[in-house]
């Protein structure tokens, strides 16, 4: 059986001065990335694509450095678009609001759930129709697409509280078959993730 891997990105730094695409890992944050990249799920992997934000391609390139599987950085895998600073208060709020009404923005300049949504939908069916099915793939991405990800996979509406459960270096598994979760997000070291077997 084959699978997509769908993984948040490691632990940042929140920087008030820059865009949240902009933010760098945390000592904890980069200790993940070792952790990740030690676990055996990376002998069935042939491809890595993240977004194109440092919190992500820094897990793709140590990756593709430890175990020489191709990473693709893809823009249309980012973040719902929110780079305006929000305080804690203001910006959990926008986040409820941004899950409880999805077609509209949740604060000035942010992307809709709707939106956001569609977009990492529409990439991630064309990675995966790219692909042969027995092939494994892993993405890097953001809590809050990933979230939608899962809502539409599931045939759900998408919930702030299951944004806010999923941790930093957290780890799903896809049926590529029945593009359907096997496991919920699993934290480190990943209790009960399947890892599949190496390609021949």
């Amino acid at each position: 059986m084959a699978y997509l891997y769908l993984i948040r990105h490691p632990l940042t730094r929140p920087d008030p001065e820059a865009p949240a695409s902009a933010w760098h890992l945390t000592n904890e944050g980069h200790a993940q990335v070792r952790a990740l990249t030690a676990d055996s799920l990376w002998r069935a992997v042939t491809v890595i694509y993240t977004s194109r934000e440092v919190k992500t391609t820094v897990v793709g390139e140590a990756i593709r450095a430890a175990h020489g599987i191709p990473h693709h950085p893809i823009a249309e895998l980012g973040e719902a678009r929110r780079d305006a600073w929000l305080g804690a208060d203001q910006f959990q709020a926008a986040q409820r609001d941004f899950f409880a009404h999805p077609d509209r923005p949740a604060a000035p300049d942010w992307e809709t759930a709707q939106a956001a949504q569609g977009r990492f939908v529409a990439a991630l069916d064309a990675l995966l129709n790219r692909h042969p099915p027995g092939e494994a793939l892993a993405v890097v991405s953001h809590a809050t697409v990933l979230t939608l990800y899962v809502a539409h996979l599931r045939g759900e509406p998408p919930s702030y509280d299951t944004w806010q459960q999923l941790g930093f270096m957290d780890v799903m598994a896809v049926d590529r078959a029945t593009r359907q979760p096997d496991t919920p997000f699993l934290a480190p070291p990943y209790p009960g993730l399947p890892r599949g077997e190496p390609q021949p």
